[in-house]
């Protein structure tokens, strides 16, 4: 077989998907933080079902009928994918570099481009949940309290509005409005005859706050830096239950390998179709408005 970039790139093409998929979540932090559902083959959208009214438990005497107002009744929520598609030309001259580094080279692209798609879309559902879960306010940063509020709030979700979140409830920051929960709860320097790190709680925040995943009020936080602030300057945080968000698939990324006369080199082509939703309950999330600035 002949020494060429087309032959280099087919030849790895199993290594670099391969490579492409186990990078997605490291570059992605809300890939772990939703259900993927598939959509099956010959539909057009993913249906997911719900309660719409709850049943309730009934003490009928002798002799008397259950009462037909007390009902289990379903509804459910539609997501239909939308098509995505990644274009990407490699010059002839990449054959010059070692097979290993142009896998790795083009795969963690692939990876990057891809795994932000799916975490923007997903990130931008935060806007979605129900407004009576809203904390926070524009040009207000983020302290401690907002988040004890949120968990709070998650915590009352009425069960006729689905109860409180099912899984574990996880949170969202920006890297910026995590700093200002970092500030909050003490980690604002050294001053004259006080200690960079107090002692208690905030000694053991702080001492983890690098770490990916971070127990803060009951819940994991995480740091999603492809975020980007609202035309207000502030972030559209979110707290709320791991079974509560889902992509729904109709086909993952696929690769293609070409060549064109008017390009000296080979093109990749990778098409998939996926869209994002609410699974159940709008109430099974809270929107954390926070400042940017």
């Amino acid at each position: 077989m002949a020494d060429t970039l087309t032959t280099n790139i087919s030849a790895s093409y199993a290594a670099m998907v391969e490579r492409t998929i186990a990078q997605m979540p490291q570059s992605a932090p809300m890939l772990s933080l939703a259900r993927k559902l598939i959509v099956p083959k010959g539909s057009n959208s993913a249906q997911i079902p719900r309660v719409s009214s709850v049943s309730s438990v009934q003490t009928p005497g002798e002799g008397e009928e259950l009462s037909t107002t007390s009902r289990f009744t379903l509804a459910s929520n539609t997501i239909s994918p939308t098509f995505r598609a990644i274009y990407v030309r490699i010059h002839v001259r990449a054959i010059n570099y070692s097979q290993d580094d142009l896998v790795r080279l083009v795969s963690d692209e692939m990876a990057l481009s891809q795994g932000q798609d799916i975490d923007t879309d997903l990130t931008g559902e935060f806007a979605n949940w129900h407004t009576d879960n809203d904390v926070g306010a524009t040009g207000e940063k983020l302290t401690l309290a907002k988040l004890r509020e949120a968990r709070r709030v998650l915590q009352s979700v009425k069960r006729s509005k689905g109860g409180p979140p099912r899984g574990d409830v996880v949170t969202v920051l920006s890297p910026v409005v995590a700093e200002h929960v970092l500030e909050d709860i003490g980690a604002s320097g050294v001053g004259s005859g006080s200690n960079w790190i107090p002692a208690g709680i905030s000694e053991r925040m702080i001492r983890r706050f690098h770490v990916s995943e971070i127990p803060l009020m009951g819940t994991a936080v995480f740091v999603d830096g492809y975020m980007s602030v609202d035309g207000s300057g502030d972030y559209i945080c979110s707290m709320f239950g791991s079974e509560a968000l889902v992509w729904a698939c109709s086909m993952d990324w696929q690769m293609s390998v070409f060549e064109e006369a008017e390009w000296p080199g080979v093109t990749l082509r990778s098409l998939a179709d996926y869209n994002t939703g609410i699974a159940g309950f709008a109430h099974h999330g809270c929107q954390i408005t926070a400042d940017g600035g």
